[in-house]
């Protein structure tokens, strides 16, 4: 450890020692269970009793049976009720580290009652929090037995396969091709369309696209790469459903990706009503309508003179609730995205925009009433399918070695032919696995394909909405396709006759958003959950039968 960094230790563990009775016991026995302490950190700046947050490197014990990241965070409360504030203020510490592990937090509080008070702050986060009271720590007699039993009972109980949230840092798995080419794409000067089914990892794409650029400019000394915006259009509250509230959003927005890359403000010439994020919630209409394309002009132009000649990349997650799919009215978002078309010409390689959301429709309609659509033959698609097989495979044994549970390819090929690699199926096929296993089973336990199999009705009707939600896509994508994709299920042998019944460009599109299969491939289909979905739910036609 380097000598600042040493000495900046031992100043902050010297306070803490002195605010929080027992924390010299405390840290003694989670070195004996091998843990080593690499950081001290006080959660608020100042007082006399504060939460503390101490970031621990794992043994290799405990990181290769639970697939832990190279550090473990641990929340020492002093308060005699934990208060939901002291989940808060580990959020914040995991959106900014991401060497920490992003599935496991450890609080030692006093307060016997802490996970039952905090359970509902604990349920949005989607992490498991392990509350231990400070007794119990230092009562260990065997601190690495204590310690890989508690993880072995708490982390085996915990819904880790559950799936909603977007993954990012180190739970993120595969996309690494996607990653390649969508960067590739906006560091061109081409808009990027990402589209896919629900729940196949958008959002995930876009915060790891984030995070890689930010990583780069740390790794080159500070020499920035790119300075990515993200906009997830979900958080736009419903008083922000108009064109200023869009433009707030959007500032706040530039607010936080600059401080993400360590970039103050104040060096880029950006205006003085900018600097101030905590006044942007008082700026009306008009003052959002000047300072917008005042602060992004200062921005461009700081990116052009820069030595490292960053790019500016606006990522607009949900771009379809600007264009009809909320409140937003249509001609505030056609406003919006006429601005950000103008600078992608006016600043190519130098200003560009991805939009994400559930299709191209949106995007490829031509006109909306009397203007025309700026995204019209703007946008490079980019669909996103599921996951690759190994990318699959790998998404599941990383969760399962964390819950003790040993994934063997058998099991594996039959959650493959199941889900083709959507990443909210496969985890949800775990999640009906592992919900059914009792802790004291795991030390590890095998899940092969006949335990795989005994689970396979139980998975696809919890999946049932999902189908459906695929169901509405493809129907979306052509209006025949329902009917086809039936009957093929049907009469896997007049597939290539069926399939002649939809246009060209349906059927490329059903591939390339992984519902079809390529051409040879044993199955049709390739969510095998979503082709027994249609056997039970989806008519077949008698157009379609007639003219297969």
């Amino acid at each position: 450890m380097e000598t600042g960094k040493l000495e900046a230790l031992e100043d902050f563990k010297g306070w803490m020692l002195r605010e929080v009775r027992d924390a010299q016991n405390i840290i003694d026995k989670f070195e004996r269970a091998g843990l080593e302490l690499r950081r001290v950190e006080p959660a608020e700046g100042s007082g006399s009793t504060r939460t503390w947050l101490l970031f621990w490197e794992p043994p290799t014990y405990l990181r290769e049976s639970f697939d832990l990241a190279p550090e473990l965070l641990l929340v020492l409360t002093p308060w005699k009720e934990a208060q939901a504030r002291d989940v808060s203020l580990a959020e914040d510490t995991l959106r900014r580290d991401h060497r920490l592990d992003r599935g496991v937090v450890l609080i030692v509080a006093r307060d016997a009652a802490a996970e039952r008070r905090l359970a509902q702050a604990v349920q949005h986060t989607g992490r498991l929090y392990i509350f231990v009271s400070p007794d119990a720590v230092i009562a260990a007699q065997d601190p690495k037995r204590w310690l890989r039993d508690l993880f072995q009972e708490r982390v085996g109980s915990g819904n880790l396969f559950a799936a909603g949230r977007p993954v990012f840092g180190w739970d993120f798995v595969g996309r690494q091709q996607e990653l390649r080419s969508i960067r590739g794409r906006l560091l061109d000067g081409r808009p990027v369309g990402l589209y896919g089914l629900r729940k196949a990892g958008k959002t995930s794409v876009l915060i790891a696209l984030k995070d890689q650029l930010i990583a780069d400019a740390i790794a080159e000394s500070g020499s920035v790469v790119a300075i990515p915006i993200h906009l997830d259009l979900l958080s736009l509250s419903f008083a922000e459903m108009k064109r200023s509230g869009f433009m707030r959003y959007l500032l706040r927005s530039m607010h936080e990706a600059l401080e993400r890359l360590g970039i103050s403000p104040e060096h880029l010439g950006l205006p003085a009503s900018f600097r101030d994020r905590r006044r942007l919630g008082e700026l009306d209409g008009e003052d959002l309508e000047r300072l917008v394309p005042e602060a992004l002009e200062c921005l461009i132009d700081w990116a052009r003179s820069a030595p490292s000649a960053p790019a500016i990349f606006l990522l607009i997650d949900e771009y379809e609730r600007i264009l009809g799919a909320s409140r937003f009215p249509v001609d505030d978002g056609l406003d919006v995205l006429d601005y950000l078309r103008g600078l992608v010409q006016r600043y190519p390689r130098t200003f560009n925009i991805l939009i994400a959301g559930l299709d191209r429709h949106k995007a490829s309609v031509s006109r909306y009433g009397q203007r025309q659509n700026p995204l019209f033959n703007f946008i490079v698609d980019h669909p996103l399918a599921g996951l690759d097989r190994e990318e699959m495979n790998e998404l599941i044994r990383k969760i399962g070695r964390r819950l003790s549970l040993r994934f063997e390819p058998d099991a594996l090929e039959v959650i493959w032919r199941e889900t083709g690699g959507h990443p909210y199926l496969a985890r949800e096929f775990g999640r009906v696995i592992d919900r059914e296993i009792p802790s004291q089973k795991r030390d590890p336990m095998r899940i092969d394909r006949a335990i795989t199999l005994e689970h396979l009705e139980e998975f696809r009707r919890d999946v049932a909405p999902t189908m459906q939600e695929i169901h509405d896509a493809v129907r979306t994508i052509d209006p025949q396709a329902p009917d086809v994709l039936a009957f093929l299920v049907h009469y896997p042998e007049e597939a290539e006759e069926s399939l002649r019944s939809l246009k060209p460009e349906s059927v490329h599109t059903l591939r390339r958003y992984g519902i079809l299969n390529e051409t040879g491939a044993h199955e049709h289909l390739r969510i095998g959950s979503f082709g027994a979905w249609l056997f039970q739910n989806q008519p077949i036609g008698l157009s379609t039968a007639a003219n297969a």
